[in-house]
């Protein structure tokens, strides 16, 4: 038999989840594919990570039929679960059988950094999907060829627009989730009184105040920031509160960004006022401390250097600042190594390799580079932190 393996979060599973395991069965010719909820990614936080007994069950409840195994492997699974490891106990299973892993295009293109990749090579065949003014067909042969040494399965297809963040989101925030879910999963998550949480004042202020994405980036901040307090020891909620305000200024005018500036008693420096792109987190930092009452330094600061860092950030402060890059809603080409480094590795890893995609960029564009953003790099730097261990 031809058997698929399709993984993630399924946090939770939706419609865009299904069309692609059906669109991938038919133009793929599997006979089988098995639905694997994931247990503590490498890759990915956990983006407000639901019990595993719930997605579960919604994965049941979404992918009816024979044509489908649902499997708690990775769940079952203690501590980080790398897709190695997956396939190797699946082999065991279908020894005779060929297998399939399934991935999305922007996945398969930074496969090589994969934990023991040319491992998960040799027992299964990758199948990525794509979709018309997506990365073209012929790069992704390329990259097969050339990084991968071996073909790899291209489907393309034409997705069903949807996120399990933009799920998330309808639902915090009370909206029709119905065109996005299954009518038995919306069911059971309201049975269960799934995706709620207590920032309801805060949530409406947001959707007041930005744009769908930006308040869809906001919330996968938010997440994104509790997970890496939770690893380092940070305040999980105040690293929820400030990753969800972060960007409260985002969307604001520019001369509104400027007056809020000014009731907050900042003078914009030079590098500043040449960069307007910059305004929106220290107007942030006003607007939480002129408009809301905020005082705790944790929070303001967290908003304030969000963009650019500064040498000597806390725990708090550092932990904003690589949520800002690695929230679900990101797929900038670098973002799963990102995801890795803060992760698996460290703030400061992270953070430096995030200064220089950073620069990089901007040198390219011949950009401002804020003085703190480089007295942030000379740091790290001084203080030992390297990419090359």
């Amino acid at each position: 038999m031809r058997i698929g393996i399709y993984g993630g979060a399924f946090n939770p599973v939706h419609k865009g989840h299904i069309k692609l395991a059906e669109e991938v069965k038919t133009k793929a010719h599997l006979d089988k594919i098995i639905i694997m909820p994931s247990g503590v990614s490498p890759h990915k936080s956990s983006g407000g990570l639901v019990d595993s007994e719930y997605r579960l069950q919604m994965c049941r409840l979404a992918f009816e039929g024979e044509d489908y195994i649902i499997s708690d492997l990775e769940i079952k699974r203690e501590g980080k679960s790398y897709t190695v490891d997956t396939v190797t106990e699946l082999k065991k299973l279908y020894p005779d059988d060929e297998l399939y892993l399934i991935m999305g295009s922007d996945m398969l293109l930074s496969f090589h950094r994969w934990y023991r990749y040319d491992d998960i090579l040799s027992a299964v065949t990758i199948c990525a999907t794509t979709r018309q003014g997506d990365i073209s067909l012929d790069e992704l042969k390329a990259y097969s060829r050339d990084v991968l040494k071996k073909d790899t399965l291209i489907i393309d297809f034409e997705p069903f627009e949807c996120s399990s963040t933009k799920v998330r989101e309808a639902l915090l925030s009370a909206d029709d989730a119905t065109s996005m879910l299954s009518e038995k999963v919306l069911g059971y998550i309201k049975e269960k009184g799934l995706y709620t949480d207590k920032y309801t004042e805060i949530r409406k202020l947001l959707k007041s105040k930005l744009d769908d994405y930006r308040y869809i980036h906001s919330s996968g901040v938010a997440d994104s920031a509790r997970d890496l307090a939770k690893i380092y020891g940070g305040n999980e909620e105040k690293a929820y509160f400030a990753g969800l305000l972060h960007d409260i200024a985002k969307n604001m005018p520019k001369d509104e960004q400027l007056r809020l500036i000014e009731k907050g008693g900042i003078t914009l420096t030079d590098a500043e006022k040449n960069n307007p792109a910059l305004w929106h987190a220290i107007a942030g930092e006003c607007y939480l401390r002129c408009e809301m009452g905020i005082t705790d330094p944790e929070i303001l600061g967290s908003v304030r250097y969000h963009t650019t860092g500064k040498a000597g950030m806390s725990l708090m402060e550092k932990i904003i600042y690589i949520a800002d890059y690695i929230s679900a809603e990101r797929n900038y080409p670098d973002v799963n190594v990102m995801r890795d480094l803060s992760l698996n590795h460290s703030l400061e890893k992270a953070s430096l390799y995030s200064l220089i995609y950073t620069f990089n960029k901007q040198t390219k564009l011949q950009g401002i580079i804020h003085p703190d953003s480089v007295e942030y790099y000379n740091e790290l730097l001084m203080k030992g932190v390297t990419l090359n261990d």
